[in-house]
């Protein structure tokens, strides 16, 4: 990408347990169609990297995808749960900021983007810091954790995730195509009542963090990593349409939640 390269910004809206996962993966599949058009030189299509904030219309429950259903506590029946398309523990979304990043990459380019998760993170940990929070990587000498085989994501540890006094507080997931990455995680806010024992950034600080501030100074700090200018966007009908397709085909089917 070159410097002053346009991208989308979608701004935060809740959205159903399904329909979140779902419009994740629509763009992650119009963002690769568009690397695959342009680099075969079909004039007339932009790439553009999409960053998507998002919120959850109620507590919700995202399974990994290598997790097994039968693990899931009893104490979390109550929610809505949805099985993630990306790996890691699961996650107990409520009170939170959750954000995608979708870019495209080089075809020969395999494997995980280390060094997206890297950025990112310290794009978001650079943004707790304005606001008097100081988040760390856990690979920066923290003790090594006990717990990496939990049930929940936030009771595990890798190198990436962002700790706050001893507390992991962010933590993402990468999913690949041919020609695009998909980079999501959530960024913790507040515990939830369903899952007490998680503090997040207010719990552990007593600093309160709005929304609409905290999407400005993301999407400014993580298109200085990327030199990518964020322009406000929506979701295209096409991308709005195939979601829906998802929806009703995997994120929504008893099938996919019970695959494994």
């Amino acid at each position: 990408m070159t410097l002053g390269a346009r991208g989308r910004l979608l701004l935060p809206e809740p959205g159903s347990a399904a329909g979140n996962m779902s419009l994740d993966q629509a763009i992650l599949e119009s963002v690769d169609s568009a690397a695959v058009a342009g680099a075969a030189g079909i004039g007339g299509v932009a790439t553009e990297p999409t960053l998507r904030f998002y919120t959850w219309a109620s507590p919700t429950l995202s399974l990994g995808y290598f997790q097994s259903h039968r693990d899931s506590s009893p104490r979390f029946q109550t929610l809505e749960r949805v099985r993630r398309s990306t790996g890691g523990g699961a996650i107990l979304h409520h009170h939170e900021l959750t954000y995608s990043l979708t870019v495209p990459v080089p075809a020969r380019d395999h494997g995980a983007r280390t060094e997206l998760y890297h950025g990112v993170h310290l794009a978001i940990a650079s943004v707790l810091s304005q606001f008097g929070v100081t988040a760390r990587r856990y690979g920066d000498g923290h003790p090594r954790w006990p717990g990496e085989d939990s049930f929940l994501c936030f009771q595990r540890r890798t190198a990436e995730d962002l700790i706050v006094s001893g507390y992991k507080v962010l933590g993402s997931a990468q999913r690949r195509s041919k020609r695009a990455v998909l980079q999501h995680g959530s960024l913790l806010l507040r515990a939830s009542e369903f899952a007490p024992e998680l503090p997040g950034v207010f719990d552990l600080t007593s600093v309160q963090i709005e929304h609409g501030d905290l999407v400005q100074r993301l999407s400014q700090q993580i298109g200085a990593l990327l030199a990518v200018n964020f322009q406000t966007g929506a979701a295209s009908d096409s991308e709005r349409s195939r979601a829906e397709e998802i929806t009703a085909q995997r994120f929504s089917s008893p099938a996919w939640w019970s695959r494994r």
